[in-house]
């Protein structure tokens, strides 16, 4: 589709036949626009939903106080030597990858949930007995864990899709990067006013955070405390294992391998998928009814690439060559830390061309965007060649 013009109108129609908590946002130089808040939320609901007694969506996202202040700093990392850093996943190290993208993170000085901070996020309401749930999506460019006080919770979803047999955990922070969804859910079993606070040393990480009220109860109980050092829930091994709709030796129609790097371009750093940036990232190529495999490396020397599929759900099937031991993990983002490798499998069953990219849109911008693209589909689209207003990324 052509980008929508100043004045113009488009309409979208579909059928949402998939339950689950997803967001939308712009395509059109998204690094610019859903920087500036142009994305939205989209809850499905199922037919015969379980019932819960308050569902609260929580958008997360990070905000520059002085955007001119960008434009002062020098962008360009050509100076920075990325062969000697280490690669380490601690807070320091996350730092380090703010710093490295040639975008500098550290201008993200306000983080925030449904667009407030700090004592201006509404509290959440609850009573004794009730069961809770929260929607969390994170609309930002950087990853952010969770902590939930003073209760125990169930992760029922991820990017929408269902968790089998999800167990309790306590005190366990949950890692949501850019462009992912998870639903959780916990009993109000504990009165008092607790809670769910970002844990880190980024400058605005003491802004994400919001109270959980017991109503009635009027005195503070709980305390923040973002610096104190907790288990991070892994995901591979979470929820009771059962055989999902893939397995690692079936045979597969299609298998792609999809290395994404950083490197340095003329103008700054570009991110490549296979060594290449996009338009000229080698496409997946599939037709209706393939099963598909794709193996995810991050040999990036710091930077974290949360990758993003359009128009399906792909099950990742293991981990740094350990198979997943949890829940099947259907999603349709997930995250790579450097040096990290993922298999994921899906059916090509929505014919179109679809956007593989990093939902780290900077990234996506600077270049780490594949297509995977039906070769039994043709597209009634055809763009104006004389438009340079369209910037697709």
């Amino acid at each position: 589709m052509d980008a929508i013009k100043p004045g113009e109108t488009f309409t979208y129609e579909f059928t949402a036949t998939v339950p689950g908590t997803y967001w939308y946002h712009s395509h059109q130089k998204s690094a610019e626009q859903v920087d500036k808040g142009l994305y939205g939320t989209l809850i499905v609901e199922p037919k015969n939903e379980e019932k819960v007694d308050r569902d609260y969506t929580l958008v997360l996202d990070e905000w520059m106080s002085d955007p001119d202040a960008e434009s002062h700093m020098d962008m360009n990392m050509s100076g920075m030597d990325h062969s000697n850093m280490n690669n380490g996943n601690s807070s320091d190290n996350q730092q380090m990858d703010m710093n490295s993208m040639g975008h500098n993170m550290n201008m993200y000085d306000i983080f925030t949930i449904n667009g407030k901070s700090g004592a201006a996020v509404q509290p959440l309401k609850v009573k004794k007995g009730e069961k809770v749930r929260l929607r969390l999506i994170n609309a930002g460019y950087m990853s952010h864990k969770l902590h939930l006080h003073g209760h125990e919770f169930k992760i029922v979803a991820t990017d929408g899709q269902p968790l089998k047999n999800p167990q309790p955990i306590k005190d366990e922070l949950l890692n949501i990067a850019p462009g992912e969804r998870y639903d959780i859910e916990f009993i109000a079993n504990n009165p008092g006013e607790w809670l769910l606070e970002c844990h880190g040393n980024m400058k605005g990480t003491d802004g994400m955070k919001v109270k959980i009220q017991y109503e009635g109860q009027a005195n503070n109980t709980d305390k923040a405390n973002a610096k104190e050092n907790l288990p991070v829930v892994d995901m591979t091994t979470y929820g009771k294992y059962e055989t999902g709709p893939f397995t690692l030796d079936q045979k597969y129609d299609v298998e792609y391998t999809m290395d994404l790097g950083t490197a340095m371009g003329k103008n700054g750093m570009i991110f490549t998928i296979n060594g290449k940036t996009y338009p000229d990232t080698a496409p997946i190529h599939v037709k209706t009814g393939d099963f598909v495999k794709v193996k995810i490396v991050n040999n990036s020397p710091m930077d974290v690439h949360p990758m993003h599929l359009h128009g399906h759900f792909f099950q990742v099937l293991s981990k740094n060559g350990k198979p997943v031991t949890g829940s099947p993990l259907i999603k349709d983002s997930l995250n790579v830390n450097p040096g990290e490798e993922y298999v994921v499998a899906f059916k090509a069953d929505n014919p179109g061309n679809w956007m593989f990219h990093c939902h780290d849109l900077h990234h996506a911008s600077a270049g780490m965007v594949t297509e995977v693209k039906y070769t039994d589909y043709k597209s009634d689209y055809t763009p104006d060649p004389n438009d340079t207003t369209n910037k697709g990324e």
